[in-house]
């Protein structure tokens, strides 16, 4: 008798390996979203000590909010880096008065082209650099970059036309607003598509 206690009760105190693994499969599943933050640690631990209070308070998206406060201030910069390279080329580059569409269109060109590869270059070494997708090639980056940016254009350009069109909205109010709606865009398709994991195999 006491030797089937004694058995059973050792069953009890000491369970067997099957269910230990079962118990460590359960707390390495939990435990790790519970304690690994969403950003990439800072030097500044009261820094560092913020941003675990915003992961609590937004659920583990401080790290989202980091990255997307950095896109919205390089694409300000960028944009003004835009708006003076067509003041200098209308004001300091001369061209024939029957050539002034050509004059704006190619300082409008310059403008966009050399701001973008300024954005791709301060996105690409602050903003994503953490992300999967970094690890493609310097030139795929900048190519899907420039992809999704001339998707944004073109969307930009769609969403003002049509609230122009149909809701017949001044041009610059319908502007601002397709601006902040493809700003949006832009954020997510370059977490999505420009900087997402790579896959097998996947060079592109």
């Amino acid at each position: 008798m006491d030797r089937f206690v004694q058995s059973n009760v050792e069953e009890i105190i000491d369970p067997s390996l099957e269910v230990v693994e079962e118990i460590a499969e359960i707390m390495d599943q939990v435990a790790p979203a519970a304690l690994v933050p969403s950003y990439q640690s800072t030097p500044w631990n009261a820094v560092n000590l913020l941003l675990d209070r915003v992961d609590i308070v937004t659920g583990g998206r401080a790290g989202s909010l980091i990255q997307f406060g950095s896109f919205l201030f390089i694409g300000g910069t960028t944009t003004i880096l835009n708006l003076i390279i067509l003041y200098v080329i209308l004001n300091f580059i001369s061209f024939p008065s029957n050539l002034a569409f050509f004059h704006n269109l190619i300082g409008s060109a310059s403008g966009s082209e050399l701001s973008l590869l300024a954005n791709f270059a301060l996105n690409d070494r602050f903003t994503f650099r953490h992300n999967p997708g970094h690890e493609r090639s310097w030139f795929v980056r900048l190519s899907r970059f420039h992809a999704t940016a001339i998707i944004g254009i073109l969307l930009t350009i769609g969403i003002q036309t049509t609230l122009i069109t149909f809701l017949h909205l001044n041009a610059l109010i319908a502007q601002a607003i397709a601006v902040i709606i493809v700003l949006f865009y832009n954020f997510f398709f370059h977490q999505f598509f420009t900087y997402r994991r790579l896959k097998d195999a996947d060079a592109v």
